[in-house]
């Protein structure tokens, strides 16, 4: 009975503890709005020349400082502070726009604009309906490219580098996996790694893609799901495309997906993930607010995401999967290249390099040149395709890169 009441002294201390520290914050983050007055801020020096996709917002601080709420996601590059962001936000008349007119430069077109989206379509597999986008009129001669997003994300991610496949002439397949995006979230699905890489060789087998494919994965846990998936499938593989995915053994489950697995875990679980911070605090530039939006819609509409989402946070053996992954891929012997964001904030370069130093040399490491994050797909998507259609037709990727707004005179670092 004494120790049964020493730890629930002890539980109850630390609950005190992180109160007081939530309370703190609260009345600091108070205490820098009311001292602020609002000061107008200043634009600050990008770290590389204008983006054709759009040009980012630094951030400074928390993830509470990550959102640029106006929906036109080209405005010019603005360091936002904290409560310069609160402002913004508590700002629907427009006031602190009218007192500030140079902060709020004219929109810059985006190209990718111009091109037409791939077409949402669905296929049903096992009575499981699966989403994804396809690009129209891919060429006979070139490769079926299949794009696979990772954990709390959906193929949206993908949605402007599949209008790049499309203009070029590829076929090109961002999935939704069962769980996640505009597909089916069902409650007796197996939410393990061999439940997943089963179901996606059914998916694929429905789509009757019968010739080997380019297999891109990007991304926590799934992304990892679709490394195993290439290792078990090597017949179906003409070349792996992997980028920024845990893979060496000091790789950490970062927040929010790690407090499902801590020793504070119960205060995890029943509650809404936000899908869109977790994308917004990959990289290093702020988040447009209609992708937040869109990314973090599945979990506003009901409950099935958030209940498929635990479902495989409770399955997750975070050590023993990036051991899975580690010893299968020592026997993969297709070409495949892991291209880098080399600015990620929650995966380090340095646990892939070492992870390499085991693995077959048919696969090589190349960091992008320009600056880009976690999602490499949704910072630069012209650099991506780029990087991948190279790596198809046999290219140096260390050539000059060619898509506007890139800076490096000589390609990207040499690993």
């Amino acid at each position: 009975m004494r120790q049964l009441s020493l730890h629930c002294s002890l539980f109850l201390n630390v609950l005190l503890f992180f109160s007081m520290v939530h309370l703190y914050k609260q009345k600091t983050l108070m205490s820098t709005i009311a001292s602020s007055n609002l000061k107008p801020f200043k634009p600050f020096q990008l770290r590389r020349n204008v983006r054709s996709s759009f040009t980012p917002i630094q951030y400074s601080g928390t993830f509470n400082h990550l959102l640029n709420k106006v929906d036109d996601r080209h405005m010019s590059g603005i360091h936002v502070t904290q409560a310069e962001n609160r402002g913004l936000f508590n700002d629907p008349g427009g006031l602190w726009k009218q007192q500030n007119p140079d902060e709020f430069p004219e929109p810059t077109e985006n190209p990718l604009d111009k091109l037409p989206e791939a077409e949402r379509a669905s296929i049903v597999v096992d009575g499981n309906e699966w989403s994804y986008l396809r690009t129209k009129d891919g060429a006979a001669d070139k490769p079926t490219i299949v794009c696979l997003h990772g954990i709390l994300s959906s193929s949206y991610s993908y949605k402007e580098t599949m209008k790049i496949f499309q203009r070029d002439g590829y076929d090109a397949v961002a999935v939704d996996w069962l769980g996640f995006g505009q597909s089916d979230k069902p409650a007796g699905f197996d939410y393990t790694p061999g439940g997943y890489t089963q179901a996606l060789t059914k998916f694929l087998d429905e789509l009757s893609l019968n010739k080997p494919i380019i297999l891109c994965t990007q991304g926590y846990i799934l992304g990892q799901y679709g490394v195993l998936w290439a290792t078990e499938n090597p017949e179906r593989i003409e070349k792996l495309v992997i980028l920024n995915t845990p893979l060496g053994m000091k790789s950490k489950l970062v927040d929010p997906l790690g407090s499902y697995k801590g020793f504070l875990k119960g205060f995890a679980f029943g509650k809404q993930p936000d899908a869109g911070m977790f994308h917004a605090g990959g990289g290093p530039y702020a988040f447009n607010f209609t992708d937040y939006k869109n990314l973090n819609g599945p979990y506003q509409e009901n409950e099935d995401a958030r209940v498929a989402f635990e479902a495989i946070m409770e399955e997750l053996d975070w050590n023993k999967l990036l051991t899975r992954v580690s010893i299968a891929y020592e026997g993969f012997r297709k070409p495949a290249v892991i291209t880098w964001g080399t600015d990620d904030k929650y995966l380090e370069l340095d646990s892939v390099l070492e992870w390499l130093e085991t693995k077959p040399t048919t696969t090589k490491l190349f960091g992008f040149p320009a600056t880009m994050g976690h999602f490499p797909q949704i910072d630069y998507p012209e650099q991506l395709v780029e990087t991948i259609e190279r790596f198809i037709n046999d290219q140096d990727l260390k050539e000059p890169s060619e898509v506007a707004g890139s800076l490096p005179s000589a390609g990207g670092p040499d690993f």
